[in-house]
């Protein structure tokens, strides 16, 4: 990758911004923010604070103890042991018909309970989203928890001094973050990934799969926004992950920690960390800066190889409307397909429902009854506004080609 992305370049990569310019080069550091976030919605960053190669090398050797480990000592960590959506969940079966093999481990920060699950005095966000953490019993493991929490720890602190940084690019006042996000009383649904190869396939199946991933919209590969949180990070140590460019073109984004020899056709970037815009920064910026599509591409990854990645989703406080930087209230109707008056809690809640099936059968049947239409109605919403936003920036693309 080049050092700085021209508008042409950021058609066919994700532009970077080097977090070492904050103190040598911040004018410049402010516009590669501003430059990847409203013409791209992604960004690599380099020279990320607290995840330099030395620390990624640890966290995934860690990690990939744990997914190594025997089924029965993950299953003692199993995701419906509690109503809180922590732990580990199963491989889906490769005959789902969703071209992903994927097993992972859901955590957030350890915290107590604010009453029982089922206990409607409360709003369920705080419900369903504040309580412990489900760790595998085992004493064969014992560096993987205290690593998730240094983890944690990373993650937290950056997205906080990111996300100012974020808003200020936008030319509004930093502080604007905290309305939105406590640093001391998170909401968090963080997530370690284990990818399969094409391999895990039957041969027959091989071919499909192949089939639905050369298609651009195909609507079983997990292609999707980050609706809830403000922007998510992300470091991974195989190829896969793909982001909608301006035009409607698939692009591949760079690993950020190689553990394994072979040549990839991505680029390796050591102690860098992919950030890309969520729903609730496409919201507070009136689309500025919009949410993209993306989706791990089962081809990408190596043939007989897996891919770990830690994708970490802040999220912000749930109660109140998502009223935009510099304005007082929130519009009606607005621009990134948010509408004043959404129950926030309820959204962020019945996503995670719909993904964690196995957690919602036993603890959540009726709230995920009561909730899931008016969800999908607005991730719908949502989805729209962040496509509209990427067909505006390929006009934009097309139209600064055709000047050069």
């Amino acid at each position: 990758m080049k050092d700085k992305p021209n508008s042409s370049d950021a058609l066919y990569e994700i532009p970077t911004v080097d977090w070492l310019d904050l103190e040598r080069d911040r004018p410049r550091f402010m516009a590669d923010l501003r430059h990847a976030l409203s013409e791209c919605g992604f960004l690599v960053l380099t020279n990320a604070p607290g995840l330099d190669d030395n620390f990624q090398q640890r966290a995934f050797r860690e990690v990939r103890a744990f997914f190594d480990a025997p089924m029965e000592v993950k299953k003692t960590a199993h995701i419906s042991n509690t109503p809180y959506f922590r732990g580990y969940t199963l491989p889906t079966p490769a005959d789902r018909g969703h071209g992903q093999v994927i097993e992972n481990f859901q955590y957030g920060f350890e915290q107590e309970t604010i009453c029982a699950h089922d206990d409607r005095s409360q709003p369920i966000h705080r419900r369903l989203f504040r309580g412990p953490n489900t760790w595998p019993k085992t004493d064969t493991l014992p560096g993987f928890r205290p690593l998730i929490e240094e983890l944690n720890g990373v993650y937290h602190r950056l997205t906080h001094s990111l996300g100012e940084l974020i808003v200020e690019s936008l030319g509004e006042d930093p502080a604007e973050f905290h309305r939105y996000f406590d640093i001391d009383d998170p909401d968090l649904a963080a997530s370690l990934n284990h990818n399969f190869s094409l391999d895990v396939f039957e041969p027959d199946a091989q071919a499909s799969v192949r089939a639905a991933y050369e298609k651009f919209d195909s609507d079983n590969v997990g292609a999707h926004i980050d609706g809830p949180p403000f922007v998510a990070l992300l470091i991974n140590d195989r190829p896969g992950l793909q982001v909608v460019a301006g035009e409607g073109r698939w692009m591949n984004a760079p690993v950020t920690c190689r553990t394994a020899e072979g040549e990839y056709d991505v680029p390796v970037i050591p102690g860098s960390v992919v950030v890309n815009t969520g729903g609730t920064l496409m919201h507070l910026s009136e689309g500025r800066y919009s949410a993209t599509l993306h989706r791990v591409n089962t081809t990408l990854i190596p043939q007989g190889e897996t891919r770990v990645s830690m994708p970490y989703f802040l999220l912000p406080r749930m109660e109140g409307d998502l009223i935009p930087f510099g304005r007082t209230h929130a519009p009606t109707a607005g621009a990134a397909g948010y509408n004043a008056g959404r129950d926030r809690g309820a959204n962020a809640c019945v996503n995670r429902m719909g993904t964690f099936p196995q957690v919602t059968r036993r603890w959540w049947v009726e709230e995920f009854k009561e909730l899931s239409e008016q969800q999908r109605e607005e991730v719908a919403a949502e989805t729209a506004a962040a496509f509209k936003l990427a067909e505006e920036r390929g006009e934009r693309y097309r139209a600064k080609s055709s000047k050069q």
